[in-house]
């Protein structure tokens, strides 16, 4: 998984590289070759069934993403954006602003909560802010018991790329809120950026949440080390 949370592998962004994993279980210290490891696999028959299970689940889940998600991706498609997910536009180097309002739309759609996320994750982009913040905000506000554990991360990944120095007092609000739980995780590193005195007491208020406490500790504990 990268740092943005995208799943890497299949041809569809959610789904792990489990068709062919046969490497994958091959232990540390051997004294065979890859080659041989996997021809010992595919000899043994409850090996092989449990694989072949495996990919008929993920075939499964590909494709009931796919059918999830078609909405959202024949919009994309018909703009212009040759993508299979909203997830292929996290990270993207390219601009995208033409599809910012068609996924700001589709947030509101009763999408898997991985598709959320993705949609959630792909606004978290400065040129979002204008159309995206208040209505995400307000989301996290009206609707935040009703979301999906990762479309709860994705918004707030959303509220943490999109914030400018000026909404700090959003921040500590949003933060200092326990009923967001463990998403609020993503936030601190805007306080750890600002320059702001009330952003560190912040931090150091928030150091015994249970949510935040390790990383808040490592931060701050990162911070002095690189001043020393």
């Amino acid at each position: 998984m990268t740092q943005s949370g995208r799943l890497t592998g299949s041809s569809h962004p959610f789904i792990f590289n489990l068709r062919d994993c046969r490497a994958c279980t091959m232990p540390r210290k051997t004294q065979v070759t890859a080659e041989e490891f996997v021809r010992q696999l595919e000899s043994d028959p409850e090996w092989v069934a449990r694989r072949d299970e495996r990919i008929r689940k993920l075939d499964e889940l590909e494709a009931e993403y796919r059918l999830n998600e078609a909405p959202l991706v024949a919009e994309l498609n018909q703009i212009g954006f040759s993508v299979t997910s909203a997830w292929d536009l996290v990270n993207r180097s390219s601009s995208y602003t033409a599809a910012l309002p068609i996924l700001l739309r589709h947030l509101d759609y009763p999408y898997l909560d991985r598709i959320s996320e993705g949609i959630a994750r792909a606004l978290a982009v400065r040129e979002a802010r204008r159309i995206a913040w208040e209505p995400i905000l307000t989301k996290i506000a009206t609707q935040w018991s009703e979301l999906g554990k990762n479309t709860r991360d994705g918004l707030i990944v959303a509220v943490s790329v999109m914030a400018t120095p000026s909404d700090l007092p959003t921040l500590v609000e949003l933060i200092s809120d326990k009923a967001l739980g463990s998403s609020r995780l993503f936030l601190v590193r805007n306080f750890m950026r600002s320059k702001k005195p009330e952003a560190r007491a912040t931090l150091e208020r928030l150091r015994s949440d249970p949510d935040l406490h390790e990383e808040i500790r490592y931060r701050l504990r990162k911070t002095r080390q690189q001043a020393s």
